[in-house]
């Protein structure tokens, strides 16, 4: 049964057919001869000669048939009863049984093998179109015979898993859509309450001698600020949902030529921020596919921070183990805080004395780095230094 269980439909209908076949044409053969003896026995004992003959050998070897001269006056007995039903019914049998053990060989035929291949199967899809129907897609598809519905099965558990990864990936959108928004609503309210509180002063002082000209300058000054500080915000969540929406172009690179040309960008940073940034890359002689502007902004990104925190260098090692390239960013300033290494990586996050920018290094390096194929990692170094992690999958 397991036998059949592992071969494709059309073996497992063949053989069954042919099976049910040979079982027919034997209990058919068998029956009919069955109910022929038993005819045959009704028969012999009412046999007569019509034609009595006698046998002649010849010198040849052959032999001749002649009609005898003396053909004696035989009649037939009569049929009793029971001998005409019993004749009759075993000469219907006859034809019947054979028609008989035809469809019965096919409805066995179709039972065995919808048992065998199709009920299984078909109550396992039929389930799973059940989940789907009431938004469940934590079930399983177990079937997994290498045979057509197998096959079918197995593609049907590959869309379930698809619709719950997306699902997932849904979801953690709208709790990030969420975070943004608590995010920007905490981060706004201090600009907006500069430009009401401050509108709202003028407006009352219109007119009277409070409001001088310097004054009024020192509160345009800051309603201006706050402006402009509302606009930065609008840029930065624009500019996060084009990071999310955009494609990746990818490109086939030498890494040895990209690695060089990396350097040479972070020597100009190196430089400028009076910095040592200590460059190292373990990598192989190959051309491979990514997308250069996502890694050179990555790196970029993450080196600014370090730079923004570290006392005097920074390590920048690169290395490929395929399919993922890993950047590592090691500062020798105070490190991640607890709260840093939970949620630094989120829209907006700033530490409580950072004040100067919007919380988006981070948060940028990990949508480019999932797009990519890749993740994000944050600890501590031994030293005590902050440590950043990049994986992009080549």
């Amino acid at each position: 049964m397991d036998r059949l269980k592992s071969l494709s439909i059309r073996k497992t209908f063949c053989l069954i057919v042919i099976i049910a076949a040979i079982a027919v044409i034997l209990l058919s053969v068998a029956s009919v001869r069955i109910c022929s003896n038993i005819r045959d026995r009704i028969l012999l004992p009412h046999a007569f000669i019509l034609q009595p003959s006698i046998v002649q050998p010849e010198e040849n070897g052959s032999y001749t048939l002649e009609a005898g001269d003396n053909i004696p006056d035989n009649e037939a007995a009569e049929f009793t009863d029971r001998e005409a039903i019993i004749f009759n019914i075993a000469q219907t049998l006859i034809v019947l049984l054979p028609v008989f053990f035809s469809f019965a060989g096919i409805v066995c035929a179709s039972s065995v093998f919808y048992r065998i291949k199709l009920k299984e199967p078909l109550d396992a899809l039929r389930k799973g179109i059940v989940h789907i129907a009431d938004n469940d897609l934590s079930f399983p598809i177990s079937y997994t015979k290498p045979d057509e519905l197998g096959r079918l099965c197995g593609a049907f558990e590959k869309m379930r898993r698809e619709l719950l990864d997306n699902n997932r990936r849904m979801w953690a959108l709208v709790e990030e859509r969420k975070k943004i928004n608590a995010g920007i609503s905490h981060d706004l309210r201090t600009p907006i309450t500069v430009i009401k509180g401050y509108s709202e002063y003028l407006d009352r002082n219109i007119g009277r001698d409070v409001l001088t000209e310097d004054g009024m300058r020192e509160i345009a000054g800051y309603i201006h600020d706050a402006a402009g500080r509302l606009e930065d915000y609008a840029n930065s969540v624009q500019e996060i949902q084009a990071l999310e929406d955009m494609r990746l172009d990818y490109k086939n690179v030498a890494l040895s030529g990209l690695m060089k040309e990396m350097q040479t960008q972070l020597s100009i940073l190196s430089e400028q921020h009076r910095t040592g940034i200590r460059f190292s890359a373990s990598l192989p002689e190959q051309t491979v596919s990514l997308a250069p502007a996502a890694l050179f902004r990555i790196v970029e990104n993450i080196v600014s921070n370090a730079l923004r925190y570290c006392k005097s260098e920074i390590d920048l090692d690169f290395s490929y183990s395929q399919p993922f390239l890993t950047i590592t960013v090691t500062d020798d300033g105070r490190g991640f805080s607890a709260q840093d290494l939970a949620e630094a990586t989120d829209y907006f996050y700033k530490g409580k004395k950072e004040k100067e920018h919007f919380g988006l290094g981070l948060t940028i390096c990990r949508i480019l780095a999932e797009k990519h194929g890749g993740t994000i990692f944050l600890d501590n170094a031994r030293s005590g230094g902050a440590r950043v992690t990049v994986k992009m999958k080549l």
